[in-house]
């Protein structure tokens, strides 16, 4: 190694000033280059985490913005415990609560097939809301108007015990 070195340094004194010049001007370039190559992978890494940075910074405002929309989205149900009757029974019980008219209630499993007509499609609203508090899934719903009594809906719910 010190030989190598000995004979870098003649050759390095053997040249003119000139040469010495834009040899030590080459190696402080190649060391800049070196330098600046082994820096590359950090700058960028830097500059991905600051753009990170204010894309997480900019849905934290968005969320802190939508605090007042999921404060509104809380479950309205009544917490109380679920009822001792038979699911079936409990169906019936809800509908006959919004004064709707049962013309239906059929049961495959897990799963309940309702028809009934109301008077009024609010209620019929206010029946899939209770249903779903009572430990349903609905399902499905449809919904439509009475093709044999005026002002009345016919309507057809299934629905799954959620547990």
């Amino acid at each position: 190694m010190n030989a190598l070195l000995n004979k870098l340094k003649d050759q390095f004194a053997g040249l003119q000033e000139r040469e010495k010049r834009v040899v030590a001007g080459g190696a402080l370039l190649i060391m800049a280059a070196i330098i600046y190559l082994a820096l590359l992978p950090q700058l960028d890494r830097h500059g991905q985490l600051v753009d990170e940075q204010a894309s997480l910074y900019a849905d934290m405002l968005w969320l802190q913005d939508q605090g007042a929309t999921v404060s509104r989205l809380a479950n309205t149900c009544p917490s109380t415990n679920p009822s001792a009757l038979a699911p079936s029974d409990s169906l019936t019980r809800l509908v006959r609560r919004n004064q709707l008219q049962l013309d239906s209630l059929r049961e495959s499993g897990l799963s309940f097939m309702l028809a009934f007509t109301a008077s009024d499609a609010n209620r019929i609203v206010r029946l899939t809301h209770q249903i779903a508090c009572a430990g349903f899934i609905v399902q499905a719903l449809e919904v439509s108007k009475s093709s044999t009594a005026t002002n009345t809906w016919d309507g057809s719910m299934e629905v799954q015990l959620a547990n």
